[in-house]
């Protein structure tokens, strides 16, 4: 068990759980359009589980790395960009193009440490590999449900070369959090309850635990509920 603090410094008793979810689509990334692919990636996930850390494998055959820009969407309508047409402004190959490496075959994980979009050369092959930092933080992403279909996008942007998809993997980590805790002390006691009213009282989002904006008997109800019912 650990403890998961919320933008409201709230702290949660939380449970982690690990999952990946992969496809192998081999789908073309049709040359210069910018409607590109769409690769759908499902995540079950039980009830209450959100994201805490989550990372994106890619296995692409392309000749000009530089014309592709990817993004993923969570079920919850984020979207962030993993890679934007690298070398553009120029960054090892030179010319307006982007960089003029082939192929990818990366891991995009915040925990990396070099910027997949400072990779660039003419004769490493695939150019992008191992972890890299992708252009906008998957952190993004945290505390949102895991639960549903994440997407991943893919377009290339430029004229005379196209590419594949060829696999693709959604690796990651959630917490349950066990939200009648209020006090974040691992233990459901007559504290959290006076949390809870306190919370009410002055109408805190916390207290809101239907989610519904109001504060009435049914969030009452439903943290009562979750009270009784315990914690994983």
């Amino acid at each position: 068990m650990k403890l998961a603090c919320t933008t409201m410094l709230l702290c949660l008793a939380t449970i982690a759980h690990a999952d990946e979810v992969c496809v192998t689509p081999n789908a073309a990334i049709p040359d210069n359009s910018t409607s590109g692919i769409t690769v759908p990636m499902n995540i079950a996930a039980g009830p209450g589980e959100i994201i805490d850390s989550l990372s994106v494998s890619l296995d692409i055959a392309h000749p000009w790395v530089g014309d592709l820009v990817i993004t993923l969407t969570s079920p919850g309508g984020t979207t962030i960009t993993l890679l934007d047409r690298p070398g553009i402004p120029s960054a090892g190959f030179p010319g307006p193009f982007g960089c003029g490496g082939r192929d990818i075959d990366a891991v995009f994980s915040d925990s990396a440490s070099i910027p997949a979009e400072d990779v660039c050369s003419y004769a490493a092959q695939p150019v992008i590999a191992g972890m890299v930092i992708p252009n906008q933080p998957l952190g993004a992403f945290v505390g949102e449900p895991a639960d549903g279909t994440w997407t991943l996008h893919l377009s290339d942007n430029s004229p005379y070369d196209a590419g594949v998809l060829v696999h693709a993997c959604l690796s990651t980590t959630t917490i349950i959090a066990c939200t009648p805790d209020l006090n974040g002390d691992g233990v459901l006691n007559f504290f959290d309850v006076s949390a809870f009213l306190n919370a009410y009282n002055t109408m805190n989002p916390i207290a809101d635990f239907t989610g519904d904006g109001l504060f009435n008997f049914f969030d009452v109800s439903a943290f009562l509920g979750a009270f009784n019912a315990g914690c994983p």
